[in-house]
């Protein structure tokens, strides 16, 4: 390496997050890697004289943070919609989806995302009969926050395939008297989601510009995926887009992507899945649905809802259907990837590794159950043995924890949603997401809640669930590392790893937790390269 390319970051409150938990004051890059730690003494004659030196001015340098749940391709995508969260009422979102129509004339399809039913006094979304009156004849869905249900108007139920005017027994197709009103959830929701224009690839790219800057915001320097080919988005157009900005220098995220179900076969023999993939891109791995959302009333919960008997939604995929596919991918190499909010769905996970490690024994396969909202502690000490992992929605305690308690799950279960203690008592390592764009990143939002359980109205929720600063730290760094199948370079600072940094300006191991949501992050550094903030000054 030309010493051109050394870089000596020095005055910092560096937290190595290693096993040894060491905190130095100085670090050296060299290209895209870490070449020594320790005093700016010892390490400015390895720097040499042509290093660039870096004054971290007493900040705290973390490893780059870690999302190991989201949908960046998909938030790319959708950033030319219409955003229709965070409003008091309905009329306010069906407002913001009138004027984003009246500016988009020519979108073959009106489009808003992000609508948070409970969260507005109306309680509810728009039947299709209200969205006819606005938008007429122009396809169009809202859909909701969770992105397992979505509101549509009578065009688009036809292009569907649902005639609006006749009885429907589907279960994703929501009726009232014996007809459909507009509401879809989980297949059918996909399926109208689907109906969205093909984006052009310079849209794309433009839109993956914008969402890596708002992930490098909040600290990531890399992402597991949701699922290529969810969100109407065509996994081909994804890897073309990723690879021309890698080729352009232009990645600060690196990608995990995992190949939606319904793709795995055909992306296994094309060989998409196999090797260890470019600096910024790696396809591996199964991405499965298994159900819904709890706030939309799609979770599979063994013991229902308590104030909606009439709900009592069963899981996507049969348990014989569910063995099939991890055994599958198990039985290759793969990881398995699964979507999990109900006990009952997660119940039906654990059994489908449970008898494919028992058929063909793997250790450390890191198979990711994601959200995992609902486990008990039996059912992660389960998940323990069989080398399954939780990357839980935190989140959840904070943005819907009020609404869980009073609205879907009853006191008594939102008290352990989201078990993060439990996963400490037990040993069992697990990261944290925000699951964007079902919410916007919001890192030390989310670090904050694992730390503290309060919602949003300022209650504590399962207080023996939360964790230690140190734990909800490790969640985005060194539990998260092995999740992307590449601890060896990724999730600490030390030697030989990629220089990815996140600085913050303060440590949220040495501040009240109460205020370590109010910690700003300032820079990110991906690959050596200043991506972000204070340091590209």
């Amino acid at each position: 390496m030309r010493c051109r390319e050394k870089v000596l970051y020095t005055n910092g409150n560096i937290v190595t997050m290693d096993a040894d938990d060491s905190h130095v004051e100085a670090v050296l890059t060299c290209g895209d890697r870490i070449e020594a730690v320790g005093t700016a003494e010892e390490l400015r004659p390895l720097a040499g004289p042509c290093a660039k030196e870096v004054d971290l001015r007493g900040k705290t340098l973390y490893p780059g943070f870690i999302d190991t749940h989201s949908h960046l391709e998909m938030y790319a995508a959708w950033i030319k919609y219409a955003y229709c969260g965070g409003t008091d009422t309905m009329q306010e979102a069906l407002d913001i989806l009138q004027r984003h129509a009246a500016a988009h004339p020519d979108d073959p399809v009106v489009m808003g995302y992000g609508y948070d039913d409970t969260a507005t006094r109306d309680g509810r979304g728009p039947t299709a009969k209200e969205l006819d009156a606005l938008f007429g004849d122009r396809p169009t869905l809202i859909v909701h926050i969770s992105i397992h249900a979505a509101y549509v108007n009578t065009i688009m139920l036809k292009m569907i395939g649902v005639d609006p005017g006749k009885p429907n027994d589907d279960v994703d197709v929501v009726c009232a008297d014996g007809r459909p009103t507009g509401l879809l959830t989980e297949n059918m929701a996909l399926r109208a989601i689907a109906q969205l224009p093909p984006i052009a690839a310079d849209d794309l790219k433009k839109g993956m510009l914008v969402a890596m800057e708002k992930y490098n915001e909040q600290g990531f320097t890399s992402t597991i995926g949701g699922g290529l080919g969810l969100g109407g988005l065509a996994r081909s157009m994804t890897l073309q887009v990723v690879g021309e900005l890698e080729r352009e220098g232009k990645m600060t995220v690196r990608c995990h992507l995992p190949v939606f179900s319904a793709n795995y076969k055909e992306a296994k023999a094309a060989g998409l899945l196999e090797g260890p993939g470019s600096p910024y891109l790696r396809v591996h791995g199964i991405k499965l649905l298994t159900d819904g959302s709890i706030q939309a009333y799609t979770a599979a919960m063994i013991g229902g809802y308590p104030l909606r008997p009439d709900v009592h939604p069963d899981c996507i995929l049969s348990q014989e259907e569910m063995d099939e596919f991890i055994y599958e991918a198990h039985a290759a190499g793969q990881r398995v990837i699964v979507h999990g909010n109900g006990d009952a769905a997660i119940e039906r996970i654990i059994l489908a590794v449970e008898k494919a490690q028992k058929r063909c024994p793997r250790k450390n396969p890191h198979h990711l159950l994601i959200h995992c909202q609902t486990a008990s502690d039996s059912q992660l000490e389960r998940m323990k043995a069989v080398g399954l992992e939780p990357s839980f929605f935190v989140l959840h305690v904070w943005n819907w924890g009020d609404r869980h308690k009073a609205i879907f799950l009853g006191p008594e279960r939102t008290e352990r949603i989201d078990p993060c203690g439990s996963a400490v008592r037990i040993g069992l390592p697990f990261s944290l997401h925000a699951d964007t764009p079902v919410l916007p990143q919001m890192t030390m939002q989310s670090i904050h809640t694992a730390v503290n359980r309060i919602s949003r109205n300022g209650e504590l929720l399962g207080p023996d669930q939360r964790v230690s600063p140190l734990e909800a730290m490790r969640a985005y760094t060194t539990y998260a590392a092995p999740m992307t199948l590449d601890e060896a370079n990724r999730g600490s600072i030390e030697p030989g790893k990629l220089a990815d940094f996140t600085l913050l300006d303060k440590d949220p191991r040495a501040v009240a937790p109460e205020t370590i949501r109010d910690i700003a992050i300032l820079s990110v550094v991906s690959g050596g390269r200043p991506a972000w903030g204070t340091l590209c000054e």
